[in-house]
């Protein structure tokens, strides 16, 4: 081809040139019109190829090859360059991987786009989350025998079992399940077989299905487990089957018991027709497989139609409730997709940042070689060609800067699985994968374009006559300034918005950590212990927990203990619904109850605002005395004592009050109970002793080591029973910081994010200015030569600085009023248009700007003026 369009232009050569010979001009004048005429015969050839279509490749060989060799050429300039890239990409890579694990990858269960969480909830009782609304028995059994939209239905729930292995006993993560529950799922065992319904049956003999994790570390991958033998709660199960790695369900946040939990043993629910019939008890969770072709909406319409059908059935107090369908991933991914959605967009605009950085290093670069590209368009370059180049050395840092933000990935996913607060669900599966390293590819490849189409459209334009006169050393038309002002506006825009996100949460992370708990938690270590079928009067168990009480008082060094049945921050809750003397019922209030043995507010450290604590002797032979909150006093008795008024439990069943009524000997302080980011209900507290509870925490404040008191509590469990298992043994302090674990990881992944930000930012301005400085040499030595004072010169370089900043800073707080609207459901006691955060985000960057700007101001002021004016 190439030899054909060489003979085909000396052809068209010669032929022209023998025209005008025949037209009476010289061979030499001929052959010299005939090459003006013509134009550049390079160009022309150029021309051709890109018309064929031929050469593509070794064009863009030739070209990356020149970008690299730019890129040797210019080290400082490619580090910077390449090392911004690396961690933008590398940050948004990362941000994706959990994306990815979370959101995107599919779950490990037969077509999980089926299943789906079915609740039951009552939509006349505010404030209680979905997730607590599991069905009533009666009407999940009618669920499965009237619908027509699901193939197959199952219940789970969650318990906690004393697992006894090789003579000691162990805390487990256990679920009772229906028969349909892993086939429902549709995950078989990696040996040995699954629950199925007819193990589901009353008086069947006890099986159990273990998981990968407990085969390992309790049974030492011994294939020969099946059929084996094991003690959970007393009871003898006989295991069938172990579950492939990984496998897990529940966990998570599809359950309120389940929170940062995983589960290793499934046993058959087994319930008998009496628990089946109930319609006022509701332990368990539902899950649903729809049938090929049946939608969300149909499936919600029914499942709507039959709980209306059944709400008559229930007893007065319970009516109302409604069926809510809900899709199975949505469910397990709980609260943390709208916080990851929120970091991906943040990180996103760090890459933008990054792009925009670079973007201005690149223009700043291309502004120096208008010669080179005046060159190129006179020896024939189209302006495709030029942008195609200067595109070509932007996708050589792009794809370096990948590689290595990829790798820098690998290391930031590593580091976000440890740190994470433990409710991120599915964060076990993150990893680089295939779908992760094609969007690294995909976003090398887009930021390549990104930051290089601006300076390649700038760098094609340039006025042939005008830039050969002045000999290259100046851009003719002033866009290249332009474009690098506006880039540095967008740049600086882009981190006000995150500087603003960042802020606010660290405003509310600052006033977690303020919130008054309601107890002290320093010096105060906590053990959890839950009793099995062997215990089964109140007295036994009394009298278990009486024992540790003491003993635990007993150990050296501890100065109070006592115990409680839901600790705070640790995970359970009871609700009551009461009637208080002197006012009517109200079905909307709910009251936190607890049971708590005398010491426990001593050993909290609890004040005790009014009144009395309660007595060893207070049991349920005696009267019913109680406890109340603050607020419960306030709200009820705000002019007088609440010591010796009366309040009487109200039963949802008969809709009216149950029982004596109790009698208030003492008032404390609000505690928060289950999270330190929500105001507390009002709260009751019982005697322990007057329940006999089945599972209770120790807590006890000492000056001693948490891991040499926790050794010293376990000794004494065992010593009382070898199959009592002591579980979570935690410092309050400890239990404190897991409750503010996921605000501290938002807070300080979005604070980094800002962090780069602003150094970008602080970059960017650096580089701006002392580029313009530098462009701007001639011009000061003729000011400076003319009289103006140094004083004059740095006022002009930081006015250019400052404009451009608060230029951004306008356009990037109008921006941030807008997009910190949906951090709301982040915020604690922060309203989403916080003044403190709104002024502090200006303050901050102008600081910045000014630091930013005062070398290059600086410099200016140094510029002798007979240098600068022999400067070009």
């Amino acid at each position: 081809m190439e030899r054909e369009m060489d003979d085909e232009l000396r052809f068209h050569l010669e032929s022209r040139s023998a025209e005008l010979v025949r037209q009476g001009l010289s061979p030499a004048e001929a052959q010299r019109r005939t090459r003006v005429e013509f134009g550049g015969v390079d160009g022309t050839k150029e021309a051709c190829r890109e018309a064929r279509g031929a050469g593509w490749l070794e064009s863009l060989t030739r070209d990356l090859s020149f970008g690299l060799r730019m890129l040797r050429k210019n080290p400082g300039f490619s580090f910077v360059a390449v090392i911004t890239l690396a961690l933008g990409i590398g940050a948004t890579t990362a941000v994706f991987c959990l994306v990815n694990a979370v959101l995107l990858r599919a779950l490990p269960y037969q077509n999980p786009q089926q299943l789906v969480f079915l609740w039951e909830p009552n939509p006349h009782v505010p404030g209680v989350p979905l997730e607590a609304w599991g069905p009533f028995n009666a009407d999940f059994y009618d669920w499965k025998q009237r619908n027509h939209s699901f193939s197959s239905l199952a219940l789970f729930t969650n318990d906690r079992m004393n697992l006894a292995v090789n003579d000691r006993a162990v805390r487990v993560m256990a679920s009772r399940i229906t028969g349909d529950f892993f086939h429902l799922l549709g995950v078989a065992p990696e040996f040995g077989r699954t629950v199925e319904a007819d193990d589901d049956q009353p008086g069947k003999a006890q099986s159990a299905v273990i998981s990968h994790a407990l085969w390992q570390s309790q049974f030492g991958s011994d294939r020969g487990v099946l059929g084996r033998e094991m003690q959970l709660n007393a009871r003898t199960y006989r295991i069938i089957g172990v579950m492939p790695a990984g496998f897990s369900f529940p966990h998570g946040t599809e359950s309120l018991e389940t929170i940062g939990k995983r589960t290793d043993v499934w046993v058959p629910w087994a319930m008998t027709a009496q628990e089946k019939a109930a319609r006022d008890d509701d332990p368990g969770n539902a899950i649903g497989r729809l049938r090929p072709g049946v939608s969300l909406a149909q499936a919600q319409a029914e499942m709507s139609a039959i709980t209306a059908q059944l709400d008559p059935l229930h007893p007065p107090a319970l009516r109302g409730s409604e069926a809510a369908v809900r899709p199975f991933d949505v469910s397990i991914t709980g609260t943390s997709r709208r916080a990851l959605l929120i970091f991906m967009a943040a990180v996103i605009l760090v890459l933008l940042i990054a792009c925009t950085n670079v973007a201005s290093l690149v223009l700043a670069q291309a502004s120096g070689r208008t010669l080179e590209m005046t060159v190129r368009t006179a020896l024939g370059a189209s302006r495709m060609r030029l942008i195609r180049q200067v595109l070509a050395e932007s996708a050589c840092l792009a794809g370096i800067g990948g590689l290595i933000g990829v790798l820098t990935a690998y290391l930031a996913v590593r580091l976000l699985t440890r740190l994470h607060p433990g409710n991120i669900p599915r964060i076990e599966e993150v990893s680089v994968d295939s779908r992760v390293l094609l969007f690294a590819v995909g976003v090398s490849l887009t930021t390549g374009i990104l930051f290089g189409l601006f300076p390649a459209l700038s760098a094609s334009q340039c006025n042939l006559n005008e830039v050969l006169k002045s000999s290259g050393k100046r851009t003719v038309k002033g866009s290249t300034g332009l474009l690098h002002r506006g880039l540095m506006i967008a740049e600086v825009a882009l981190t006000v918005v995150l500087l603003a996100g960042s802020g606010l949460l660290i405003r509310s992370f600052v006033k977690l950590q303020s919130v008054d708990k309601g107890f002290s938690p320093s010096s105060t270590v906590t053990m959890n212990i839950q009793l099995d079928g062997r215990y089964s009067t109140p007295e036994r168990r009394n009298q278990f927990y009486r024992s540790l009480v003491d003993r635990t008082k007993a150990i050296r060094g501890v100065e109070a203990a006592g115990a409680v049945n839901y600790l705070p921050l640790g995970g359970g809750e009871s609700i009551s619904l009461l009637t208080v003397e002197g006012y009517p019922f109200d079905k909307t209030v709910f009251f936190e109850e607890r049971s708590v043995s005398p010491g426990y507010f001593a050993a909290m450290g609890m004040p005790l605002i009014e009144g009395r604590s309660f007595t060893e002797h207070e049991t349920s032979a005696g009267p019913r005395i109680a406890i109340v909150s603050r607020s419960f006093a306030k709200r009820y008795f705000p002019a007088e004592s609440a010591i010796g008024k009366h309040f009487s439990n109200y039963d949802e069943t008969t809709g009216a009050t149950s029982g004596s009524s109790w009698t208030i000997v003492g008032v404390v302080a609000d505690v928060r109970q289950m999270n330190l980011d929500t105001t507390p209900p009002m709260q009751i507290y019982t005697p322990l002793w007057a329940g006999g509870v089945n599972s209770l925490s120790i807590v006890a404040r000492t000056n001693v080591s948490a891991d040499q008191l926790g050794a010293d509590m376990r000794a004494i469990v065992r010593d009382l029973d070898r199959n009592v298992a002591v579980a979570d043994v935690h410092t309050m302090n400890q239990l404190v910081s897991a409750a503010m674990a996921e605000r501290r990881f938002q807070t300080a992944l979005l604070t980094s994010f800002g962090g780069f930000a602003l150094f970008l930012s602080l970059v960017g301005l650096y580089a701006m200015l002392a580029y313009s400085v530098r462009q701007r040499t001639a011009e000061i030595g003729v000011r400076m030569a003319l009289g103006a004072q140094r004083s004059s010169v740095m006022r002009m370089v930081l006015r250019e600085g400052l404009s451009l900043a608060l230029a951004g800073l306008s356009l990037g707080m109008a921006c941030a009023w807008i997009l910190t609207r949906s951090m709301s459901s982040l915020l604690f006691e922060v309203k989403p248009l916080d003044a403190t955060t709104f002024s502090a985000v200006p303050a901050l960057f102008c600081a910045v700007t000014l630091a930013a700007c005062y070398l290059p101001a600086r410099r200016a002021t140094r510029v002798d003026p007979m240098v600068a004016l022999r400067y070009e």
